[in-house]
């Protein structure tokens, strides 16, 4: 191993609870990775207009909002260790819905399902994934291992974009789903391997909601909720942007997507070394601003060229962003101390009402302006992130 990143990472052991948890995530990332960036065109060709997928994801995020503290409730009583491994059958099942709706079944039987499906995982995942992240990391090197298991996650999905537009291009939907149903199943076996561990969620479905609006949680949900508006943006409106500018060349889209991976392990590796260096929130400032300008960008795209320079461009800034902002995330958890799981359930209900928010705003703006001019919104939602 080159002795660059031997000096950068090899003096940070990863414990096996972490390993375990990123070795699920991987995994997962392959198979879900596989249709994340074409499943808003997907269900934009399956629903035929884009304000319908718009209030799929809306509808979507509404219900998890809130049914995330039940799920933070259930995982008290099952541990986060079987908490995690329940919800994989129910992701399972919400690609087999996909599966089925691409093979022309019944629309409206199977959107409702894959709502339920989806929100069951998401609420029996997601709250005890950064539960046991946060108490498997130390504040010393928690920027290291972020940006290290980042970039390795993005190092073996460096070919997964091209893959699954040569799928679609030659075999359609219907094959990538089969694909990924395996592989999204094949991700439970990691989480056996991780030690059990129990967390208390203490407070009450109203005391939940108090703690929401209490003044001292105020930046930082503020900061969660522009996330999720400019997540809206990133995840939905951008691949159709794109893939509407490639006249819908599904391999074209794959390959650029796969170029600017490439192009961007090596700054994410550097950043998640300097980001335990340097205090971590003026690296958030340069980064959220920096990140803000990429979407500026973004609105004078034109080309396939043009994507690939503007997206390495932004991705470089997210990086930049995102490796101290995680770090600065899983260090308010973890300093919860036993209030861990009930900080990670504010900022999954602030992420998803933000997600909310953005969508009722798109659905606003698409009726009156084209794509581009949404992302000025991410923009400015971008440099609220900072004040966490």
């Amino acid at each position: 191993m080159p002795n660059f990143f031997k000096s950068l990472y090899l003096k940070t052991r990863l414990s096996s609870g972490v390993t375990a948890l990123y070795s699920n995530i991987v995994i997962d990332e392959i198979g879900s990775g596989l249709v994340g960036l074409f499943l808003p065109i997907f269900l934009w060709e399956k629903f035929g207009r884009l304000d319908f997928v718009l209030i799929y994801f809306l509808v979507i995020y509404v219900i998890y909002a809130v049914t995330v503290i039940f799920g933070a409730m259930l995982m008290s009583k099952l541990g986060q260790k079987a908490s995690m491994i329940i919800s994989v059958p129910f992701k399972v099942l919400f690609y087999l819905c996909l599966y089925y709706l691409s093979l022309g079944y019944p629309i409206n039987i199977f959107v409702v399902l894959m709502i339920i499906m989806i929100e069951i995982q998401m609420m029996m995942f997601w709250v005890p994934y950064h539960t046991d992240f946060a108490r498997f990391t130390n504040k010393k090197d928690r920027g290291r291992v972020i940006g290290f298991l980042s970039s390795v996650s993005s190092l073996v999905s460096i070919f997964v974009p091209i893959i699954s537009g040569w799928i679609i291009y030659n075999y359609d939907f219907d094959v990538l789903f089969l694909i990924v149903i395996i592989l999204v199943a094949i991700s439970a076996v990691p989480l056996f391997m991780v030690a059990p561990t129990y967390e208390k969620f203490s407070f009450s479905f109203r005391e939940t909601w108090r703690q929401f609006f209490a003044k001292k949680h105020r930046r930082m949900l503020l900061s969660f909720f522009s996330t999720g508006v400019e997540n809206m943006i990133g995840g939905i409106i951008w691949p159709i942007f794109i893939f509407q500018l490639l006249q819908g060349d599904f391999l074209k889209v794959g390959i650029i997507s796969s170029v600017i991976v490439l192009s961007t392990i090596i700054i994410r590796l550097i950043v998640g070394s300097y980001t335990d260096k340097f205090d971590k929130h003026k690296l958030l400032k340069w980064g959220s601003g920096l990140y803000a300008v990429g979407w500026m960008l973004k609105t004078f795209v034109a080309t396939g060229f043009q994507i690939f320079v503007v997206s390495t461009y932004h991705n470089f800034a997210s990086i930049i962003m995102q490796t101290p902002y995680s770090a600065i995330t899983y260090e308010k958890a973890a300093d919860s101390g036993h209030y861990v799981d009930e900080i990670t359930v504010l900022k999954e209900m602030a992420l998803n009402l933000g997600r909310v928010a953005g969508a009722l705003i798109l659905l606003v703006m698409i009726s009156f302006v084209g794509l581009h001019w949404t992302f000025v919104l991410a923009a400015i939602a971008s440099l609220f992130i900072n004040i966490i």
